[in-house]
């Protein structure tokens, strides 16, 4: 009897690598001190202010940032949890955030601007009220130890006002 040919075995699916998208959100990878303002109460109330810390770990292979945010204990406490990663399909960075002060996940998708060391998304969650709110949110590189996140909010007119602000120094 003639023996049979081996079946070809079909060649593993390639695991996706890191690329320089990836190493946009690698720049953020370690433990940070934030300054936050917020400015979402009524109408001329004024801007509430807190500390917090942010540490945030590259993960699966390169592929995600993971943020977690705490704030200051002393004050109303606070905890925010972020999912960062490049959708090379969309050819867009993609992102979820979850905390302790909403009950459904953020979304929101965006670009980096090499030239202003700018990363904008854009998303929209569902505010208290129930209705749908569209944001946009700009992180500014000032160096590689300084960034500014700044979260624009949409009115029903469609204007946007900054609703929250937070200033990131990296702790040394």
């Amino acid at each position: 009897p003639k023996p049979q040919a081996a079946e070809p075995k079909e060649a593993a699916p390639q695991m996706p690598k890191p690329g320089a998208e990836h190493a946009v959100l690698a720049k953020e990878q370690g433990a940070w001190d934030a300054t936050v303002e917020i400015r979402m109460g009524p109408p001329g109330a004024p801007p509430q202010f807190s500390k917090g810390v942010e540490t945030a770990t590259i993960c699966c292979g390169g592929l995600w940032l993971l943020t977690d945010f705490k704030s200051d204990p002393t004050v109303q406490p606070f905890q925010g949890h972020g999912v960062v990663g490049y959708d090379p399909a969309k050819q867009k960075y993609v992102a979820m955030w979850v905390d302790s002060e909403i009950t459904r996940p953020m979304t929101s998708e965006g670009t980096w601007d090499p030239a202003g060391k700018t990363l904008t998304m854009r998303g929209e969650t569902t505010g208290p009220d129930g209705k749908k709110m569209a944001f946009r949110e700009v992180t500014v590189w000032k160096d590689d130890n300084t960034r500014q996140f700044t979260m624009y909010l949409q009115a029903a007119d469609g204007k946007e006002s900054p609703g929250l602000l937070i200033s990131y120094t990296r702790k040394q």
